[in-house]
């Protein structure tokens, strides 16, 4: 009989995957806009971004097996959601999130089938984010001393306090 510890599974698997970013990527995928002073975007666990279509004015993550996890909306680390694990989103309809920042916004939202994800912008064009130096992250705008405004969930109410502290993730398996 073998017996395997966890330390060498973990071993294991980090052997095979190639590392634990590209396991991260397997199981979970999150994107995150928040902001400071400037706007930013973070993908977390999107594999080297080879599964990203990236255009002027969208960006589209397909996940043809995975519908929407979780939603996170907080505003000065607040839960905005009311505890619900989707902020009112049902995962079996189309569904949006507005970011409204200065006189643009960028629109997260589902994908044919709600099978994935489609990141669609006004007046922020997506090849103006420039990378802020850590992997999978582009701000836009850096230093112009705006702000996150408002966010919306399905036009819904008001999620945010325009000061600085607003941030959405949402989460696929």
């Amino acid at each position: 009989m073998i017996r395997l510890s966890l330390a060498t599974v973990t071993l294991a698997i980090l052997l095979l995957c190639g590392s634990p970013s590209r396991i991260e990527a397997q199981s979970d995928t999150k994107i995150v806009i928040g902001d400071s002073s400037s706007i930013l975007l973070r993908a977390d666990g999107l594999d080297a971004g080879g599964t990203w279509t990236l255009t002027d004015g969208s960006v589209l993550h397909s996940l043809p097996t995975a519908l929407l996890r979780a939603v996170t909306i907080t505003d000065a680390g607040a839960d905005q959601c009311g505890g619900s694990p989707t902020c009112g989103i049902n995962t079996a309809n189309p569904w949006k999130i507005q970011v409204i920042y200065g006189n643009g916004s960028v629109t997260i939202g589902s994908t044919r089938g709600n099978k994935g994800l489609r990141l669609t912008q006004k007046n922020l064009p997506f090849t103006q984010w420039q990378a802020d130096g850590k992997q999978d992250e582009r701000v836009f705008h850096h230093g112009d001393g705006l702000h996150i405004t408002s966010i919306k969930v399905n036009n819904g109410s008001e999620l945010c306090s325009g000061k600085g502290t607003c941030l959405v993730t949402v989460t696929y398996p």
